[in-house]
């Protein structure tokens, strides 16, 4: 039986369906990277997580093709019994390799990676130290962990450091976990590292973990990610990534210089015992990313090249982006049905992009998600902009026609 709350969200679907501004889940019948087809209609993606545009490489496939025929489609059990691969461990070294770090330990999805990592890395006389705002698998992991969990206003170093000094007075023994994320998956925003990892220097026994899922292939050089990009890869304790991203693949890992911890992770992280290991040809296509996103460093160029126009076009047309520093650039809407319909004439008018709403965003402040790649050509953004500035007008989002655009402004900065 479905409780209150339950019934009130399914009504709510309901209610979404039949009036005909439901947004999610929707079919897509074929792929083309920048381009996708839906119901035999072809729309500009802009959604999308495949940053590099390496989904589909013909280098990328063909790994993924041979490792398939030399494995088969599946691992037939996790990595600590029958499924363990030479590829997965060969993905081990050159994912720890490429973020700068000794060791890693590869689970089969990045929500795993952190579920496993967060409740192995830590105890009850821990504490986890949070930004509120980051993914659910990381809070996933904090309650599964056992232990203490605060969370600190959104990249917010101030915020961070009282809650530091509070331990300190109250729980001079525990360890902290200092959690955040490199690129945060809805904002867009950059975390504060450099002052985060200040904090260590005035509360030891603190350690940094950093969540780079939208960060790695992205930031620093060569993509190698966000503690890259501020110089910090010594000082940054753990670094946890995806495949599922750049990386045009699934799959996520913890990485760290601490190799006995690395070793510990790898021997007691349930989601990974219990769970089959990444298939062949997804380890395969990771590591042909990784190779490819080394020899070809203009991938990254270009992702920031069509990033920053299309920050411009924003800019130009007036819209509310909130503090976005990453190819994440979310259309501030703040109503969620509003952000609903929004996003279905995006649809109408070609143009794919989806809604996130509470508990993805806080409540009231919903966006419209939208994420750039390399390979999207100047004609996609010019049409997307085209799209995004005539539906802007409709809807009177754009910060001139808010009645208070320097709060709204305000509001879509602290996502």
């Amino acid at each position: 039986m479905l409780d209150k709350d339950q019934d009130k969200m399914l009504s709510r679907v309901r209610a979404a369906k039949q009036e005909g501004y439901y947004p999610y889940f929707r079919a897509i019948t074929r792929s083309l990277g920048p381009e996708v087809e839906v119901d035999g209609r072809r729309l500009i993606m802009v959604g999308s997580n495949d940053y590099l545009g390496l989904t589909f490489d013909s280098r990328v496939a063909e790994a993924a093709e041979q490792a398939l025929r030399c494995f088969g489609t599946g691992p037939g059990g996790s990595r600590f019994l029958c499924g363990n691969m030479s590829l997965h461990e060969n993905l081990e070294e050159r994912v720890a390799a490429f973020v700068g770090k000794k060791t890693s330990v590869v689970h089969t999805t990045g929500f795993l990676a952190n579920l496993g990592g967060l409740t192995c890395l830590s105890g009850p006389k821990d504490v986890l130290l949070c930004d509120r705002e980051a993914h659910a698998s990381l809070f996933e992991g904090c309650r599964a962990s056992g232990a203490r969990v605060l969370t600190f206003v959104h990249n917010d170093p101030a915020s961070a450091a009282g809650h530091l000094a509070k331990i300190s007075a109250k729980h001079p023994e525990a360890e902290v976990l200092l959690i955040t994320e490199g690129v945060f998956s809805m904002s867009g925003d950059v975390c504060e590292l450099p002052a985060l990892i200040r904090l260590k220097d005035s509360h030891p026994g603190t350690r940094i973990y950093l969540d780079d899922a939208h960060g790695l292939g992205v930031m620093g050089r060569g993509g190698r990610g966000t503690a890259q990009h501020f110089g910090l890869v010594r000082e940054t304790d753990f670094v946890m990534g995806t495949f599922s991203k750049a990386l045009a693949s699934i799959g996520g890992f913890v990485a760290s210089d601490d190799e006995d911890l690395m070793v510990f992770l790898k021997h007691q992280s349930r989601a990974l015992m219990f769970t089959a290991s990444l298939p062949a040809s997804s380890a395969a296509a990771a590591l042909a990313c990784l190779e490819i996103i080394e020899s070809e460093p203009e991938r990254v160029e270009r992702l920031w090249e069509i990033t920053e126009k299309a920050r411009r076009g924003y800019r130009d047309i007036g819209l509310v982006t909130g503090s976005s520093k990453s190819p994440i650039i979310p259309v501030f809407i703040g109503d969620e049905q509003y952000a609903f319909r929004f996003s279905v004439e995006l649809f109408e008018n070609g143009v794919f992009a989806l809604p996130a709403v509470y508990p993805a965003v806080p409540r009231g402040q919903a966006i419209i998600r939208t994420a750039f790649m390399s390979t999207h050509e100047d004609r996609h953004l010019e049409f997307v902009l085209e799209v995004l500035d005539k539906l802007a007008r409709k809807y009177r989002i754009r910060a001139c026609d808010l009645e208070t655009p320097d709060q709204s402004l305000a509001a879509a900065g602290q996502r």
